[in-house]
């Protein structure tokens, strides 16, 4: 991934970058002979390449179908500050919707823990289940378990937002009744 990086910068897309790995792959194999030759370089020079180069042209580098097409890719380095934004939003707003419970923190922290969720199993999807190793269709059927599944999710949580007593409401209930079962057994 590091090297397909490094071939995506504008260093080595430029035409300068191109030309001098054109010029090292047509040259001859230099390595056949040792490294200390008593060849002069001017007859090193004068001699024609009887081998077949490595590269007959040195092509744009393209990892993947959109980079091919020509059209513009998606940068998936904002959609990761998107998610390390959500994620840092989290930890405020958690305690301040549990303190002040209110049916506008508990639905702004639905959505945020639906797509924070939702970023998780689609990295863990598109990490583990790769077309290469497991075939086409189980990654389509995981990534539509996971659209499910995240659909279920919000929609749960919307649905104790206004039709129940509330997200951060019913964790204080929980918490409320697993201290009282642990005086109880004491």
């Amino acid at each position: 991934m590091a090297l397909s990086m490094f071939l995506r910068t504008p260093v080595c897309t430029s035409s300068v970058f191109r030309q001098q790995v054109m010029r090292l792959a047509t040259q001859p194999a230099l390595l056949k002979r040792p490294i200390a030759s008593a060849t002069p370089l001017r007859l090193l020079a004068a001699q024609q390449p009887k081998t077949t180069p490595i590269l007959n042209a040195v092509r744009s580098f393209r990892t993947s179908i959109v980079r091919l097409s020509q059209e513009k890719g998606h940068d998936h380095s904002k959609l990761w500050i998107v998610e390390k934004a959500v994620a840092a939003i989290m930890i405020p707003l958690m305690p301040i919707a549990l303190l002040m419970p209110n049916k506008l923190f508990d639905s702004v922290l639905a959505i945020l823990i639906s797509a924070h969720t939702f970023w998780g199993l689609e990295a863990i999807v598109v990490e583990y289940l790769r077309v290469l190793v497991v075939g086409p269709v189980v990654p389509k059927v995981a990534m539509t378990v996971v659209y499910v599944l995240t659909v279920n999710l919000l929609g749960g949580l919307f649905y104790l937002i206004f039709n129940d007593i509330g997200l951060c409401r019913g964790y204080w209930r929980i918490w409320r009744n697993m201290r009282g079962t642990k005086r109880a057994k004491k």
